[in-house]
């Protein structure tokens, strides 16, 4: 019967000791790395933040320069009836600018308020004011708000919703728009999109309610779904 022979492991310690030296390497990288990525970032918001904030800065100083120029015609109004006449539509020119200049003023420092709106796309506001009987001018924003700001493909579903006698219907908008040739909307924005227009309501159509859907467009993904009473403004 062969005789059988014991074989003997040698246990070296070094081993132990390379091993415990390269997973504190790799913890020690980790950590490196860690620390350099969130200082990448907090440089890029703080970045952002200040572009932001010398937009706000450059909107203030021409809502200022406005205002002083609608000051100064109404202190000039004693013309005659052709320049007079001039002077008013200078003055509501004016007007119309420093109103969207404000709005623009108040959208960007709801950008830079931290927690002042939901991330993502969202619709800030809608509204409508009457011109004639059966046309209403409307008015909507759309923001979006992320971790890095990047101008994006928006697409925007408008319907109106309401009853014509007994039936209800929900119209889209391009329906009642004749310069929206069909849905959905597309737009292109960085902050926001401030959009306008003039719609025409169906004989015997009473309108209720006011539904818009905002996606990207490369999602099918709803981002926002909004709707808004039907409220004239005088």
């Amino acid at each position: 019967m062969p005789e059988r022979r014991s074989v003997v492991v040698t246990h070296r310690e070094g081993y132990k000791y390379w091993f415990f030296a390269a997973f504190l390497g790799v913890c020690i990288v980790s950590f490196i790395l860690g620390i350099w990525w969130q200082q990448s970032r907090q440089e890029e918001l703080q970045s952002e933040h200040q572009a932001l904030s010398e937009q706000v800065l450059r909107l203030a100083q021409s809502l200022d320069i406005k205002t002083t120029e609608l000051e100064m015609m109404r202190l000039n109004t004693a013309v005659d009836a052709a320049a007079l006449e001039n002077a008013r539509q200078e003055m509501i020119v004016l007007q119309k600018q420093i109103f969207e200049n404000e709005e623009q003023l108040g959208l960007y420092r709801e950008l830079l308020s931290d927690g002042s709106q939901p991330s993502g796309l969202s619709v800030a506001k809608f509204s409508l004011t009457q011109i004639s009987e059966e046309q209403l001018a409307y008015r909507w924003v759309a923001r979006q708000k992320t971790a890095k700001m990047q101008v994006t493909n928006v697409n925007a579903e408008i319907t109106v919703m309401g009853n014509k006698g007994d039936r209800v219907l929900t119209l889209p908008l391009s329906d009642l728009d004749s310069n929206i040739v069909e849905m959905p909307i597309r737009l292109k924005f960085k902050y926001f999109s401030i959009n306008q227009g003039v719609l025409t309501l169906p004989e015997g159509f009473n309108p209720d309610k006011v539904r818009i859907v905002l996606r990207y467009s490369w999602s099918k993904k709803v981002s926002d779904d909004k709707t808004f009473d039907w409220v004239v403004e005088e």
